[in-house]
């Protein structure tokens, strides 16, 4: 049972009927209460494999960075009284078939920081004793390199959050019966085992806040050792950290990024510094002039001025673009569908040509235009090859292997697009990094599409990015690919494409022009991205002494070496294929 907190919030003194002082106090009575829970979380996960037995599988000590829950109506919520899975789940139970499997309890932590998505608003939250079953690996998103793992999950979740109800009561009270009064709400915190949710965290330990008995404060419990066998590692951060150095911490980083400033623009300023100085001088050395070498002054710090902003406009090229969705394509494929029944060894009769027209700019605002064709049987082809192809795995290196085998199986089947970037090439006269940046474009200017490895059904799904996606782009998805990519081929008929999708390709064609070209992933991220060995300013990834510029695929317009800060970590980036 959780105490209860009693709160002085008035106190009147008066003189009653019988010449006596009295004392009128108001108490605020805060009952604190559990709110149970429900609902459907999905996160992200990193950390490092341990050795366990528990039903003989691979655990790992992984951290927990990022957590949604998604509650359907007002009823996932109660007062003290918990959720029972899947008795209470009927609701939210999005699976067929569910087999009541709880996650180890000892291995989840005893508070997990959460964002709650409820009535279109979200909450953050420490949710206390979480629960979770039916913990799903979204397979797709699992990548181990060694003993490192990343990767999303899903999963249903209950447990609770403390809040509190209030009452408010009076008591009149003698005057000299106040020191008696005073014994019951001492200065000196009564701890009540409420917990705050907030925690802090040095080397291997850990303490948390709890509120006081006797009034409206919080105190912080003893620090304990974490065990190293601890399989889950969530740690909150404590959002009352030392202000003290956290100021240091800004003053410092304000100072070097003022001097960082400075020798940035000190180039472009420097004569107009050398000019205001000897002005000064002069006017300092012949009286006679100083009225007319100080309006002189004048006029040149408003060109200081002036010049000071027009050096940083100027020196301002690395906006970030988000990538963006495009509702509106300019050129529209029909999809032609599948026959699922084809076998693989079975002939592909009444071949037929594809033909696509596409029309884009590049950066500059020139137009290019033409088109290219595809052969129907190396689309289907192509379709048969990624559905027959072997996983052994789901590492890093057997994605990799996936796409290098679906780009070596394609490469020869679009000719035609080369021709035409070969015509446009010349006519144009291209040189080395306008031709680069007119196969991107072509890329980009495709109105981006999800490729999923199940139905565009966004019931079908959990994790926030997906389910949202499918409700507000209908028709904007490649649905029942394996490996959730398109082939370049189907991607050059069909024209639906994402992150993948779209590097696969352009790696495709970029190397077969000789290009020094890498495809890079991040499972950290969930993205793909190019690297192109040109001398282009923006962010670059270092390999073996030479300098790939990153260059972001989905979003019209993006050009390279800007890449939005969200994906900017260049500790999360590997490279899948490299063409030298």
């Amino acid at each position: 049972m959780l105490d209860k907190i009693v709160n002085i919030i008035n106190e009147e003194t008066f003189i009653g009927e019988d010449n006596l002082a009295y004392k009128k106090i108001t108490y605020e009575i805060l009952i604190p209460r559990k709110t149970y829970l429900k609902g459907i979380i999905s996160g992200k996960y990193r950390g490092i494999k341990i050795d366990d037995d528990y039903e003989k599988a691979d655990l790992f000590d992984f951290e927990i960075y990022e957590a949604n829950v998604i509650t359907e109506s007002r009823d996932d919520f109660r007062a003290n009284k918990p959720f029972i899975f899947p008795k209470d789940f009927e609701n939210v139970i999005k699976r067929k078939r569910i087999k009541g499997e709880k996650f180890p309890k000892e291995k989840l932590p005893r508070d997990l920081a959460v964002t709650i998505n409820a009535n279109e608003k979200l909450f953050g939250v420490n949710l206390l004793e979480p629960e979770l079953f039916e913990f799903e690996i979204i397979r797709k998103l699992h990548q181990t390199e060694g003993d490192e793992i990343f990767g999303s999950f899903n999963a249903y979740i209950t447990g609770y959050i403390i809040d509190e109800t209030s009452e408010i009561e009076e008591k009149v009270i003698l005057v000299q019966d106040e020191v008696t009064s005073i014994s019951e709400s001492p200065s000196i915190c009564v701890c009540s085992n409420i917990e705050t949710g907030r925690t802090e965290i040095k080397n291997n330990y850990i303490r948390r806040e709890y509120k006081c008995k006797n009034h409206n404060h919080n105190v912080w419990g003893n620090w304990q050792y974490l065990k190293n066998s601890q399989p889950l590692n969530f740690r909150a951060h404590n959002t009352n950290s030392n202000p003290g150095c956290a100021s240091q911490g800004f003053g410092i980083l304000g100072i070097l990024f003022g001097l960082a400033f400075l020798i940035f623009i000190l180039p472009s300023i420097l004569y107009i510094i050398a000019l205001f100085i000897i002005i000064l001088v002069l006017g300092n050395l012949v009286s006679f002039f100083k009225p007319f070498f100080r309006i002189i002054g004048i006029l040149f710090l408003i060109g200081f001025i002036a010049s000071l902003i027009h050096s940083i406009s100027k020196q301002s090229h690395t906006y970030n673009p988000k990538p963006l969705i495009v509702d509106s394509p300019r050129e529209v494929a029909p999809y032609i569908p599948i026959d699922e029944t084809r076998h693989e060894d079975q002939n592909i009769e009444n071949d037929s040509i594809i033909t696509r027209y596409r029309s884009w700019r590049d950066y500059s605002g020139n137009k290019y235009e033409g088109e290219y064709k595809i052969k129907l049987s190396d689309y289907k082809k192509a379709h048969l090859f990624k559905e027959s192809l072997p996983l052994s795995s789901n590492t890093i290196n057997a994605y990799d292997k996936v796409i290098f085998d679906l780009k070596e199986f394609d490469k020869n089947n679009f000719n035609s697009l080369f021709k035409l970037f070969d015509s446009i090439g010349k006519a144009k006269k291209l040189n080395e990094i306008q031709f680069a940046e007119m196969i991107v474009t072509f890329v980009q200017d495709i109105p981006y599409a999800i490729v999923l490895d199940k139905d565009c059904n966004s019931n079908l799904y959990s994790d926030r990015f997906t389910k949202n996606y499918l409700l507000n782009n209908k028709g904007d998805c490649s649905g029942n690919q394996r490996f959730g990519i398109n082939t370049p081929i189907e991607f050059l008929v069909n024209l639906k494409g994402d992150c993948d999708t779209r590097t696969l390709l352009l790696y495709g064609i970029l190397s077969h022009y000789n290009y020094d070209i890498a495809l890079m992933s991040s499972e950290f991220y969930g993205h793909s991205i190019i690297g192109i060995n040109l001398p282009i300013n923006g962010a670059t990834y270092d390999y073996n002494g030479q300098k790939y510029i990153l260059w972001e695929t989905t979003a019209p317009n993006a050009k390279p070496g800007n890449i939005p800060n969200e994906i900017s970590n260049l500790n999360n980036w590997r490279i899948s294929l490299k063409s030298k």
